[in-house]
């Protein structure tokens, strides 16, 4: 049977559970999981609680679900053996990290030399709306981290490239893991901070047509979320 789940990080408790239970078992690549309602009775947890759970599990491509159907193993054992402490692994390897930065500067630089290149006026309105918004909650005290997801999200979307946009989706859930594990826990909350005045002031160069200096900004946007990365653990 299958232990009884803190509530504290429970999320990344449930996967990692999930995987040893997947690994025990021996199932293979096709194979259909238990139901849902078999893993909340043996967790003692919430469906809302596992289904966000198994999102994420889904999202690294460990299982597939079919909706009306179930669970199915997508990964290879020897993939699955890899990924079983995977979050844990990845959210303190701060080389790792590092690199997703990296990455998420090259993209994000092609992506905003798309979106001013092609004159793609729908995104351009677009980030002016979310800046807006962005501004708005900075202004009354908030931390605007759903603007500044969407944000980012939109020039992946303006790319008009459906790899780099599902890179970026796939990236960002790593990001939450680890914010999760990592930042929250440090109580950091001035990770990241000083990129947000950045926001507008990238717009407003694409709006302008202006790419050497929103890649400029966008590059400093990222040195910042580098220097915040190094502070942490010494």
């Amino acid at each position: 049977m299958l232990k009884s789940l803190k509530r504290q990080k429970l999320h990344e408790s449930i996967t990692d559970e999930v995987l040893k239970f997947i690994e025990q078992k021996g199932y293979a690549v096709g194979d259909r999981l238990p139901t849902e309602r078999f893993f909340c009775e043996q967790f003692q947890i919430s469906r809302p609680s596992f289904r966000e759970a198994m999102k994420k599990l889904e999202s690294f491509g460990v299982i597939e679900i079919k909706p009306g159907s179930g669970m199915y193993l997508r990964a290879e054992k020897t993939i699955l053996t890899e990924m079983e402490n995977f979050t844990l692994k990845f959210s303190m390897e701060k080389k790792a990290l590092l690199e997703v930065i990296d990455l998420r500067e090259l993209m994000e630089k092609h992506a905003i030399e798309q979106i001013v290149g092609s004159g793609q006026s729908l995104y351009l309105d677009k980030l002016g709306e979310i800046v807006d918004e962005y501004d708005r909650r900075r202004n009354k005290g908030e931390i605007p981290r759903k603007e500044d997801y969407l944000f980012h999200l939109a020039l992946y979307e303006g790319s008009d490239n459906r790899l780099m946009l599902n890179l970026f989706k796939s990236i960002k859930e790593i990001d939450s893991l680890w914010a999760d594990r990592v930042i929250e826990g440090l109580d950091m909350n001035v990770f990241g901070r000083e990129t947000e005045p950045l926001h507008r002031l990238i717009y407003e160069a694409m709006k302008l047509g202006d790419v050497k200096k929103a890649t400029k900004l966008i590059s400093k946007h990222f040195e910042i979320m580098r220097e915040d990365l190094k502070r942490i653990g010494g």
